[in-house]
């Protein structure tokens, strides 16, 4: 398993913190390995909503089936997805109160398939920078 974890502060408040990590039809405005929703995505988010995504890693597309596992409205939403030839995502996005801004932490775990080994730890090289550069752009929007 590959696992990537990336904390960037921001002076958004964090209810705008929230607005903006939560908000899925705004992922292709900052996810660098978004590619579009392959599925429609509600305008109600919770615990169980399920969407599919094209996610893009260096040429490589996917399309994956996400289910909500975990929403705590305004500090956590949780996903978990899969994809081809068993690949399995979870990706954790916290939004942290640090008065007065706040700070986005994204956590991506990436297992089954190839990614169990050296593919794995090549991928997680790859997309520790696209997560760092993703959750800046999320920072900088405002």
């Amino acid at each position: 398993m590959a696992t990537v974890d990336v904390a960037v502060p921001s002076s958004v408040s964090p209810q705008h913190a929230w607005e903006l990590a939560s908000n899925l039809h705004r992922f292709d405005e900052w996810m660098t390995i978004f590619g579009e929703w392959r599925s429609p995505v509600p305008l109600v988010i919770r615990e169980g909503t399920q969407v599919s995504s094209l996610i893009k890693v260096k040429g490589f597309r996917n399309t994956i089936h996400w289910n909500v596992t975990n929403y705590d409205a305004p500090r956590k939403i949780e996903l978990k997805g899969r994809g081809r030839g068993g690949i399995g995502i979870g990706i954790t996005m916290r939004v942290q109160d640090e008065h007065p801004g706040s700070c986005f932490r994204l956590r991506a775990d990436i297992s089954g398939g190839l990614m169990n080994g050296p593919v794995g730890k090549f991928v997680a090289r790859v997309l520790e920078g696209e997560v760092q550069k993703s959750v800046e752009n999320l920072a900088a929007l405002s």
